[in-house]
């Protein structure tokens, strides 16, 4: 569980270092990610629905071509998607904590 957040700090902190490279394309892959850390938190019944409406918003202001205003929407469903599954994960350790040993 420990490996899984830090990857997913790493894809966090990659997207966000590719801030300055600011094209259609890198939008278009942090609404990706986005889209993929969404899922894996809805796999664990643990996706959150305002990740859905960011990432919305954020294709539809690529398909405006908004690019800036795109590229940060498309952040923070990043942030929101990754907040969902750290919690998820946490929750389960918590949980797991709970249970009395045998």
């Amino acid at each position: 569980m420990n490996r899984l957040i830090s990857l997913l700090f790493l894809l966090l902190v990659c997207v966000l270092a590719q801030a300055d490279q600011l094209t259609f394309d890198s939008v278009s892959e942090q609404i990706q990610q986005a889209e993929s850390l969404h899922e894996e938190a809805r796999i664990v019944d643990h996706g959150w629905v305002i990740t859905r409406k960011l990432i919305e918003q954020a294709k539809a202001a690529l398909a405006d071509d908004q690019l800036i205003s795109a590229d940060e929407l498309s952040k923070r469903a990043l942030r929101t998607a990754l907040a969902s599954v750290t919690q998820s994960i946490r929750e389960e350790e918590v949980w797991r904590a709970r249970i009395p040993s045998p």
